[in-house]
């Protein structure tokens, strides 16, 4: 069961990949959230209360929930709906991410003797969502689809935190869970100045902003 989840949250991977519309984007944010919830439900049954808890507030509370909410009010204020001037074409993205999540699968599914000791379809899975989103990255225009790819990424690495641990390193998934805190909150606040400055949200005009000697 837990694998299945796992392969289903690589799956969306491929949708946020083949689709432009940036409601889109963050239902899968709430998707992914739900997902990560069910494998740590499914795979910590026999942990302490308190990581349970733990874990519930990270996945279900704020990725699934708290995190998506915010990123639909910026949505809402700057009435960015789609990035469609994406440096390729969905079709080709698509068929580039799909290549790397079946390499990300292959790692999972083939026996390497130095991967004995994690699980591999979570690190294959992983992985692959970690490059995908890095991908994507470097190929939107719209700074919010990045904010989105920023996010995808860190599930990718949480993901991969699953993999790597016979127990839950509490300290780490704190740590990250306050970077994207503070991440989203300043990331938020610095797309709502662009628009209200620019007026579009597109990565390329970054370059328009520059310092300004003050002459007084």
């Amino acid at each position: 069961m837990v694998d299945g989840f796992i392969i289903l949250f690589g799956l969306t991977m491929l949708y946020l990949s083949a689709t432009s519309r940036l409601v889109a984007h963050i239902k899968t944010l709430i998707v992914q959230g739900v997902l990560l919830f069910l494998i740590c439900a499914a795979g910590f049954k026999q942990a302490p209360w308190y990581i349970v808890l733990f874990l519930t507030v990270e996945t279900l509370v704020v990725k699934a929930i708290l995190i998506p909410w915010f990123l639909n009010k910026v949505l809402k204020k700057t009435h960015s709906n789609r990035d469609t001037d994406a440096n390729i074409a969905h079709f080709y993205c698509l068929l580039i991410s799909s290549i790397i999540l079946f390499g990300g699968f292959l790692l999972g599914v083939v026996e390497i003797p130095s991967l004995s000791l994690i699980n591999p379809i979570c690190f294959g899975m992983a992985l692959s969502a970690i490059i995908i989103s890095l991908w994507l990255i470097t190929i939107k225009h719209k700074i919010l689809s990045n904010v989105i790819e920023f996010i995808t990424m860190e599930n990718g690495i949480f993901l991969l935190s699953l993999s790597v641990a016979k127990e839950m390193p509490m300290l780490v998934n704190i740590g990250v869970l306050l970077d994207v805190f503070i991440a989203i909150y300043i990331l938020g606040l610095f797309v709502s100045e662009i628009n209200s400055e620019l007026g579009d949200m597109e990565v390329a005009h970054l370059s328009d902003l520059k310092d300004f000697e003050n002459n007084d």
